[in-house]
């Protein structure tokens, strides 16, 4: 009996983490950036702040200093949105899954928005760390900045 159990747990573990599931949570994490990418070009800075932690970390590609808190990335996001048509287009994904509630997603995007009537676009670097948080995957940390023009 104590190894039917022992049997039977090992192999609930090995489904928890089974390339399917694994899979599943890929599709789920890419789909968590994905929505980050829609709320940056809705115009409302609460869609996108939503999708962070409360304590997430943001360095951005346009600040000049950490955002630590929902208050500062209102206001980063609130100023960003001011620019019309603004989107982030990926440029290279990458995805990896760290554990079973922990991802990264990294890659370059390029900024793009409507200034005095012309397009300006900004190539950027991301790294995104999300957290699973029950059924939704938030933004644990956040990094965006220029590519370097050498």
């Amino acid at each position: 009996m104590k190894n039917q159990l022992f049997t039977t747990a090992i192999v609930l573990g090995l489904l928890a983490t089974s390339p399917a599931s694994a899979a599943t949570d890929e599709g789920a994490v890419k789909d968590a950036f994905a929505t980050w990418r829609t709320a940056l070009s809705s115009q409302d800075p609460q869609k996108i702040v939503d999708l962070y932690e409360k304590d997430a970390i943001l360095l951005a590609t346009l600040a000049d200093k950490p955002i630590k808190n929902q208050a500062d990335r209102i206001a980063y996001f609130t100023t960003l949105m001011t620019n019309p048509k603004l989107a982030a287009t990926v440029n290279e994904e990458y995805v990896r899954l760290l554990d079973e509630n922990t991802a990264l997603v990294s890659g370059i995007y390029t900024f793009s928005f409507e200034k005095a009537g012309a397009t300006t676009e900004i190539p950027a670097r991301y790294s995104f760390v999300f957290e699973k948080k029950g059924d939704d995957w938030l933004i644990a940390e956040h990094h965006s900045s220029r590519v370097p023009q050498l």
